[in-house]
């Protein structure tokens, strides 16, 4: 077996347990929060030893930090994903689109995220995810097509609609939910906050 051969193999039996413990102290702080989490109970879930836990990730703050950062990155790369385009209002959209699918298909990741901004335990790609979808806001606000007085008043009303979709839609998994439920609330949410005529352009306020 080559050098190359074997230092690759190596990475990828890296990559698949910080994987796999990273997976396991997700379902630990989703079931128990932070405060109940222990790289004990971590060991005995995610079936690696602690010393091989320490190995990957150093101590437990070290090591939430590094699953706040991991989720926030999925979560940036879902909204880099969104096609650009000349219209804020449907790069808005799209973005919102995107995010609700990711809370549907992941909501142990959005719940943990949720967790962490409500602590204030924010990562760097915590703010990586805010300004992308701050983008096409602020560009909103620009034009004058934004109907809330300022960004942040924006994204909370935004945020407040969308947590309570996907939280409904997720722990109400039994119900028959109409196929048209996210379009028909994304247009909802945008006709709300969105002036679909271009108004003239207003001061961006800080």
């Amino acid at each position: 077996m080559s050098m190359s051969t074997s230092n690759a193999r190596r990475e990828r039996q890296r990559g698949e347990a910080r994987r796999s413990i990273l997976d396991a102290a997700e379902a630990l702080v989703v079931e128990r929060g932070v405060e109940g989490f222990s790289m004990r109970r971590l060991a005995a879930r995610c079936g690696y030893t602690l010393p091989t836990i320490y190995h990957h990730f150093g101590d437990k703050p070290r090591l939430l930090e590094a699953l706040l950062d991991a989720r926030f990155r999925e979560l940036v790369e879902v909204l880099v994903g969104v096609t650009a385009s000349d219209d804020a209002s449907r790069d808005l959209r799209g973005m919102l689109a995107a995010v609700v699918e990711f809370g549907f298909d992941n909501p142990s990741h959005y719940q943990l995220l949720v967790s962490a901004l409500q602590e204030g335990n924010e990562p760097p790609a915590a703010e990586e995810a805010r300004a992308l979808f701050e983008a096409p806001i602020l560009a909103l606000l620009a034009d004058g097509r934004l109907r809330a007085p300022d960004v942040e008043v924006g994204v909370q009303v935004i945020w407040s609609f969308i947590h309570g979709l996907i939280s409904l839609r997720t722990s109400r998994a039994d119900w028959d939910w109409h196929p048209q439920l996210i379009d028909t609330a994304l247009d909802g949410i945008l006709g709300g906050v969105v002036i679909q005529s271009p108004a003239r352009p207003a001061e961006i306020r800080s």
